[in-house]
């Protein structure tokens, strides 16, 4: 897998949690990954070795993000082209605000079946979604139907991460925190796995904005970004959020 290189382009250089929580909150919404905005992403950000981690077990960004998210400066998940991005809690608003006017969610739909879930804690992680709504698959119940509702529907179990990832871009979920798997010395390893939360349950607060448009939500966050990055032309800020 490649990865860009180090590029301290907009005067941030991450080697410490702490830098990273700093990054975030200067820029209100910070891309993980490289994207359309050469050099504006933690990946970029990140001094040589630490995105995930050195030698002898030390820790990198990729393992900050769930302590960085205890710290509830910031949201993360999924947010930007179904890519990870944070978004600080001072841009949350006008981030939920008009992400959630582009899209709608049908009663039934998978997607708020799982919204449901996640919101009455009756799950938080895709593995427990899956065994809810699909069933337990020793028992060979038939994977393309819907069990956690009164008819079945018909779905394809490899479809939950679109309709997990079409509620993070449209800021319905965000993830809490990751669980990792462990050496027999103790020590994380691999990609973790995401726990889901709500903005409302997560950070204890309603994020329903009724002193500004969707519209005006939106040129706001350009707005902001765009003053973070005065070099940056502002069609590649829309870019990167719509």
């Amino acid at each position: 897998m490649h990865f860009k290189q180090y590029n301290p382009k907009f005067g941030f250089s991450i080697s410490s949690i702490d830098d990273l929580e700093e990054a975030i909150i200067h820029f209100g919404i910070l891309p993980f990954f490289s994207n359309c905005i050469e050099g504006f992403s933690v990946e970029e950000m990140a001094e040589p070795g630490m995105l995930f981690g050195g030698a002898a077990g030390e820790e990198g960004c990729w393992e900050w993000k769930g302590p960085v998210i205890q710290r509830k400066t910031a949201a993360y998940g999924k947010f930007l082209k179904n890519k990870a991005a944070f978004v600080s809690i001072d841009a949350l608003h006008d981030f939920i605000n008009y992400r959630r006017s582009t899209v709608e969610f049908d009663e039934f739909s998978v997607e708020q079946i799982i919204l449901d879930m996640i919101d009455e804690g009756r799950a938080s992680t895709s593995a427990e979604l899956r065994r809810i709504i699909f069933g337990d698959e020793r028992r060979r119940r038939r994977p393309d139907e819907l069990v956690c509702i009164g008819e079945p529907v018909k779905v394809k179990r490899q479809i939950l991460e679109g309709p997990l990832q079409r509620l993070q871009m449209s800021g319905h979920l965000l993830i809490s925190d990751f669980i990792y798997k462990e050496s027999f010395a103790g020590l994380k390893y691999g990609w973790g796995t995401g726990i889901y939360s709500t903005p409302e349950r997560w950070f204890g607060c309603n994020f329903d904005c009724e002193e500004y448009t969707p519209d005006e939500s939106f040129i706001g966050l350009v707005s902001e970004l765009g003053k973070r990055l005065p070099d940056v032309p502002s069609h590649l800020i829309v870019k990167l959020l719509r």
